[in-house]
């Protein structure tokens, strides 16, 4: 008996000792965190209130039918009809654009050949048999969740979009704010694939994959699959190059060979979310503007990027941009404390 209380004794002094000991620890420890924690605390922002004037108050149906008459426009064939106008009706003079997995877009001629232009596939659909993309084009729609109030839409839809590369449809879930101006035009949208993009650009590659396998008659890797594909990519865009960037002010490249070995060794093919970046499949989305307009978007096939395929702005500077300025929301509603 004796025995039990001198043990049971030691270990209450023994665990007393510890926890005496973590106490000190954590009291020597808090100190030096607190200062680092506050460094990383964000400042405190002024409220900035909205300014309704000369903004229009729409009926919950007429932005519904603003929506739809967008997306309307959006599928194909519409798309490319839209594209083709240079400037849509359907967006303001100065319309502001941002799309998460691309980058900003400023200006109606600019966001008509983004919006509609970039999903027609208009490289692949012309004549050249080099044309190749990894675009899909949208074929169906339909709005799963839709709010409105005054002149701003906040909408997920989903998308049919047809993969030509891999003959396969695939749906795409995006997330839209727009806002709409007095005449109804789209003046500014903020577009956000959801974070099943990730998972539909592995599914591509993937059945990519596969369909390779199949027609090669062995096993071929991911690994090697992009490998594939970056090299039809390169010689798709290195073909739109050679045929519409001629001329000292255009030209991006010496020649196809210098093109193509820039784009498969010195360029890497790219994540999902880097279509904005300095990335093959970057340039595979600007490679449908060049035939519209060569002076604008040849640069960016080239090795500059041309201030779209680059790698800025960073991470933070992307995510902490306050871009939209036509219309005057509550930037800055951030506390000390979050």
């Amino acid at each position: 008996m004796k025995v039990i209380v001198i043990v049971v004794g030691a270990l209450a002094c023994s665990m007393s000792v510890l926890a005496s000991s973590q106490y000190q620890q954590a009291s020597r420890f808090v100190p030096h965190l607190a200062p680092r924690f506050a460094e990383h605390q964000a400042s405190h922002k002024a409220l900035v209130t909205r300014n309704d004037s000369g903004e229009k108050n729409f009926t919950h149906n007429e932005i519904f039918n603003l929506q739809k008459k967008f997306l309307d426009n959006f599928i194909a064939p519409n798309n490319a009809i839209q594209a083709k106008s240079i400037n849509s009706s359907l967006l303001a003079d100065d319309v502001q654009g941002r799309v998460d997995i691309t980058r900003t877009f400023d200006g109606r001629e600019l966001n008509t050949e983004y919006l509609f232009g970039l999903f027609a596939n208009l490289v692949t659909s012309g004549t050249d048999p080099d044309a190749f993309s990894l675009l899909g084009i949208p074929t169906a729609y339909e709005i799963t969740h839709f709010a409105a109030s005054q002149n701003i839409a906040s909408a997920s839809t989903r998308f049919q979009f047809f993969f030509q590369a891999i003959n396969a449809t695939i749906p795409l879930q995006i997330q839209t704010w727009n806002v709409f101006n007095p005449a109804g035009e789209i003046s500014m949208y903020d577009a956000t694939f959801t974070g099943w993009w990730q998972w539909a650009v592995d599914l591509l590659l993937q059945t990519a994959s596969q369909k390779l396998s199949v027609a090669e008659g062995k096993t071929v890797s991911l690994p090697e699959t992009e490998t594939y594909l970056q090299g039809k990519l390169a010689t798709s865009i290195c073909s739109t190059a050679q045929k519409y960037c001629v001329g000292p002010q255009l030209q991006q490249y010496q020649n196809a060979s210098q093109c193509f070995n820039y784009l498969t060794t010195q360029t890497r093919f790219g994540e999902a979310y880097e279509l904005g970046r300095n990335t093959v499949l970057c340039r595979m989305v600007h490679q449908n503007m060049v035939p519209i307009r060569p002076a604008v978007h040849c640069p960016h096939i080239g090795p500059s990027g041309g201030g779209y395929c680059v790698d800025t702005p960073s991470y933070a500077d992307t995510v902490d941009a306050n871009y939209f300025s036509n219309y005057k929301f509550a930037y800055g509603n951030g506390s000390l404390t979050g």
